[in-house]
């Protein structure tokens, strides 16, 4: 699968899930990590890379009130629903633009901070990607990314991987071969993209949920790709079996979802 056929599906997937994604918990809890960990004063130009519904974008914006603030994302409904939340927030200085980040048209040197949840590992060719993205700061810029940990979403995630590769042959959409969930894998990461000082901070994240809860999860961000190319009757056979193998991991009727989270800062 080519890199235009990645973004493309990426691009659905998105589209389609726009309208749930708020309902997972741990990217709003991300987000706010994120921007706390900024310290800035003045007038600030600001871009947010695959903003999604606008989580970081929005708090940057709050934070941040005499800035501007651009959020940026390839699905044109997440575009609509952070432009929503914007108005409902009586925010007039934060902007979204359905974009594809690895096109950007801006000049270098045009931004103070340029952040990304979640996104990067989505991108075909990050290290091009990140050198491009540190050539947008001005001196003194940071650019403030986020990935899942390796620990995060499993066994339950490994399980529903592993499931429909083996027995459907799907293979999650991304366009890199790595999640950056480790730290050697970021740190690897920013050395190839240049001379830069950088900062890992592990966010831990858990929360008991249902089996039925954690359905809603796979359906309300990307794994949404890998069940949209199932057929009716598949999608129902697979999530019968899906649902006996994570059942085994219940408790009380609840089990625990891991979403540990890296939040990495690189400074120019």
């Amino acid at each position: 699968m080519n890199n235009t056929d990645i973004k493309q599906i990426i691009e659905d997937t998105f589209d389609d899930v726009s309208s749930l994604y708020d309902i997972n918990e741990y990217f709003l809890i991300t987000a706010k990590k994120m921007v706390n960990n900024l310290e800035y004063k003045g007038y600030l130009n600001i871009l947010d890379l695959s903003c999604g519904t606008g989580n970081v974008a929005l708090l940057l914006a709050s934070k941040f009130k005499n800035s501007k603030v651009i959020g940026v994302d390839i699905s044109s409904s997440m575009i609509e629903v952070a432009s929503q939340k914007a108005k409902d927030l009586r925010l007039s200085n934060v902007q979204f633009i359905k974009a594809d980040v690895e096109n950007l048209d801006y000049e270098d040197k045009t931004f103070d901070i340029i952040t990304c949840g979640f996104g990067l590992f989505f991108y075909s060719n990050m290290n091009e990607s990140l050198k491009s993205f540190m050539k947008l700061l001005k001196n003194d810029g940071v650019f403030t990314f986020s990935s899942f940990t390796k620990e995060a979403f499993n066994p339950y995630s490994d399980i529903f991987l592993d499931s429909l590769h083996k027995d459907y042959g799907l293979n999650y959409p991304k366009g890199s071969n790595l999640f950056l969930e480790t730290e050697d894998e970021i740190n690897d990461l920013v050395k190839a993209a240049g001379k830069y000082r950088h900062k890992i901070e592990k966010l831990e994240i858990s929360k008991l949920i249902t089996v039925e809860q954690w359905w809603d999860t796979l359906n309300s961000a990307g794994y949404k790709g890998m069940l949209n190319q199932l057929s009716k009757d598949d999608l129902e056979k697979f999530k019968t079996e899906h649902f006996k193998d994570v059942s085994k991991f219940c408790k009380d009727g609840k089990i625990n979802l891991q979403t540990d989270t890296f939040v990495t800062k690189v400074f120019i």
